[in-house]
């Protein structure tokens, strides 16, 4: 601080005392910026220190390591406190210097936190295989369910068709003289069932012609896939485009970065060389003041010697008044050449201020750069994902091709299955014939029915037995299905934890855009102090005016150096003036403007760092909670496919019931376990187009999602590298890095409404 006071600057050549003077404000400048930027950093991290501070939900796997890290990020979270709070009271102290050097050890620690941190996103997504691994079992467990009532549902049908068979049997046996009457009524009721039977056979050769006509349909979407792929990659190629064009546009940025370096550091020699012109000046300025100093003694003396010898005046007047004019002359040419060497100092002053907006104008340019750079290595990686994307997109898509290959082939046989029928119905029509002849046998057949009603009550017997096992199976999967619906409710609660995580985050955010709030409430003092000192000044150059006027006074008083009280006068007026000159001073003005302008322009990245940690956080938050919601999404889907699927279970059951009962009593045993097949079959192949159809829809719902997501990356970012500057130069740099990422964001938005439109073609909804 020695070199800041009058008395220094005095002792030592101005030059000299400059020189210090600006090596130390760039010295202090510097520390400011760096301690600065540790706590930009460290404000970077604080919100992130908090959520895992708050967060007291131990792990999913019970390691046990959460308390450890929790007393580290305390430890942390009170450094980090104790930093901004001696940054606040003074950034001047000694003591901030030491803290400096500890910031190694606070970065490891803050390492330590995100690593914490990252274990604790690494738990939730493997929670999240977990239930889906859980949920694909609930599904295996339903399907062996489904395998299990369909067993049971036919061991009961043999049962009832047993139970059925003996019945009849006793009837047959308890009155013989019913059984000519009873298959009379037979007779009948094969009528009606070839009738029902012809009826049935319709439906199905309908159901048969809408199955072919949903084949056509399908193999059509299929084709429109395959057209949709083809244009994706087109698409991606004209991305590769973009991409190479972007890098040419880098390279062409650098180039001008380069050469306005070359124009700085030639600016900075004529500097140099300017500073060495003002030295001379300086020396010249200096040669002068000491040669009118002399001028000045010998004036005295001649004065003293004019009143020694009042008879020579006449003489010597004459001499005295040339002496006068190169007297002013001498004065009016240290005048100019004052006023030339403060319009030289005020003009290197502005040359300096220019150095530093150029200087800052390549580090902004620089930082935009990098940023682009980032960026654009984030869309090359997002364009190698989604050819990735594209590659299983068109295996899939074979995968579907085969399907439906297969699933022409299921209809042929379906349809030679239902040629099948229609001869065993023309079979049943001449069976009626027969049925007069088989009445004669039937007298010979009671003997037979009798060793049969044996045989049957053995297998009814068995019949039960299985029933009974498969019962006890399906109350086992039940108990199975009851504990994966109680993992299911732990795996919502932890979701419910996560959701009060996001609140806690919510509160951080609330008490950043607090700090926030002070921050500016601090610049605005700032400025309130610059606006003192800026009168100050204004009072500065006041009083620099009036020693003009000063100095113009003393100049009338030297054309009347006649008399001595002029002498006096001008001695005073020349000692007030040195001491005025020296009191009033504008250098400290100039430091402390200086100071408080750097303090400013801190404040103010500051602020605009905290404004991007406070939009980064939101954005954060909305992913998590978009993330939250679609797992939430997916859990109800789950449910309600497993109601629906209890409840299709349950009519399944209920209907087999209904149409074995009614096959049972109207048609044979031959004709009904066809009928069965043919229906297990059918549904199969409805299943089966169905999986065809929901896989066609994730297809295109996963495509949809990897362009949103892509457009979100692009637009975050394009918010982080766009910052406003304030000089013109600037603005043009901005507009043209602007421009390219509007042409960047132009072709993906083409992109996604290419790919939506090929959807929309395609029929997928």
């Amino acid at each position: 601080m020695a070199a800041f006071s009058p008395n220094s600057t005095a002792s030592f050549p101005r030059h000299f005392a400059d020189n210090k003077i600006c090596y130390l404000r760039r010295e202090g400048k510097q520390t400011r910026m760096s301690f600065l930027e540790a706590s930009n950093r460290k404000c970077q991290v604080l919100w992130v220190v908090r959520s895992v501070l708050d967060n007291q939900k131990p792990s999913i796997h019970g390691n046990g390591a959460t308390e450890s890290t929790r007393i580290l990020l305390e430890r942390l979270f009170a450094q980090t406190q104790k930093l901004e709070e001696q940054i606040g009271r003074d950034p001047h102290l000694p003591e901030i210097a030491e803290l400096g050097l500890s910031l190694g050890k606070l970065e490891s620690d803050m390492q330590a936190a995100l690593a914490a941190l990252q274990k604790k996103e690494e738990d939730l997504r493997d929670a999240e295989k977990n239930v889906f691994l859980e949920l694909n079992e609930v599904n295996r467990a339903k399907e062996e369910l489904e395998r299990r009532e369909e067993e049971i549902a036919a061991a009961s049908s043999r049962k009832e068709r047993l139970e059925e068979e003996l019945r009849q049997a006793n009837l047959v046996l308890a009155s013989q003289a019913m059984v000519i009457e009873d298959l009379k009524l037979c007779l009948r009721e094969r009528d009606q069932q070839i009738f029902s039977a012809q009826s049935a056979l319709s439906l199905k050769e309908d159901e048969i012609s809408k199955m072919s006509n949903d084949l056509i349909r399908k193999s059509e979407e299929v084709a429109n896939a395959e057209s949709e792929f083809r244009s994706k990659a087109q698409l991606l190629n004209e991305a590769n485009e973009v991409v190479r064009r972007q890098e040419v546009e880098l390279l062409e940025l650098r180039r001008s970065i380069q050469a306005k370096e070359e124009e700085l550091e030639f600016i900075m020699t004529l500097q140099q060389t300017e500073q060495e012109k003002l030295r001379v000046m300086e020396d010249s300025l200096n040669k002068q003041t000491t040669d009118w100093l002399v001028a000045q003694e010998e004036l005295k003396k001649l004065e003293k010697e004019l009143s020694k010898h009042s008879g020579e005046a006449n003489e010597t007047l004459e001499d005295f008044r040339r002496v006068r004019k190169l007297l002013t002359d001498v004065r009016s040419e240290l005048v100019m050449s004052q006023e030339a060497f403060a319009l030289s100092r005020q003009r290197i002053e502005e040359q300096e201020q220019l150095l530093q907006e150029k200087l800052v104008e390549v580090d902004a340019q620089r930082k935009s750069v990098l940023s682009y750079m980032t960026s654009l290595k984030d869309a090359t990686v997002e364009v190698e994902s989604e050819r990735v994307k594209l590659r299983v997109t068109e295996a899939r898509n074979k995968e579907l091709e085969r399907e439906l290959a297969m699933e022409k082939e299921l209809v042929t046989e379906l349809q030679k299955e239902l040629n099948k029928e229609r001869s065993s119905l023309e079979q049943a029509l001449m069976d009626m014939a027969f049925l007069k002849e088989e009445l004669d046998c039937r007298n010979i057949e009671f003997v037979e029915t009798e060793n049969l009603l044996h045989i049957k009550e053995s297998e009814l017997v068995n019949a039960r037995l299985e029933i009974q096992h498969l019962e006890s199976e399906l109350i086992s999967l039940q108990t199975l299905l009851e504990g994966k619906d109680s993992e299911l409710v732990s795996a919502q609660k932890m979701f419910a934890v996560v959701n009060q995580e996001i609140a806690e985050l919510k509160m951080l955010m609330k008490n950043r855009d607090d700090q926030l709030m002070e921050a500016t409430s601090a610049l605005k003092e700032k400025e309130d102090n610059v606006q003192t000192i800026q009168h100050e000044l204004d009072s500065t150059k006041q009083k620099f005016s009036e020693a003009e006027s000063v100095l113009a006074k003393i100049v009338q008083l030297t054309n009347d150096l006649g008399d001595e009280q002029c002498g006096r006068l001008l001695k005073e007026t020349d000692r007030k003036l040195s001491s005025h000159l020296f009191d009033q001073s504008g250098d400290n003005f100039d430091w402390k403007k200086k100071q408080l302008e750097t303090e400013l322009k801190l404040t103010r990245e500051s602020l605009k760092a905290k404004e991007m940690e406070v939009l980064a956080a939101q954005r954060v938050l909305a992913i998590k909670d978009e993330e939250l919601k679609l797992v939430l999404s997916k859990l109800d889907n789950k449910n309600m496919e497993l109601m629906q699927m209890k409840e299709e279970m349950n009519r399944d059951g209920a209907e087999l019931r209904q149409l074995y009962a009614l096959a049972q009593e109207r048609i044979g045993e031959k004709s009904i376990g066809d009928l069965a097949i043919e229906k297990l079959q059918l549904e199969a192949a409805q299943l089966e187009v169905e999986a065809a159809t929901s896989a066609l829809q994730k297809l295109s719902e996963m495509s949809r999602d990897l362009l949103n997501k892509a457009s979100l990356s692009i637009d975050a970012d394009f918010d982080i590298s766009i910052v406003p500057h304030s000089s013109s130069s600037d603005n043009r740099d901005n507009i043209d890095e602007s421009g390219c990422l509007a042409k960047v964001k132009t072709e993906v938005a083409n992109l996604s409404a290419l790919t939506e439109q090929l959807l929309k073609e395609a029929g997928v909804k």
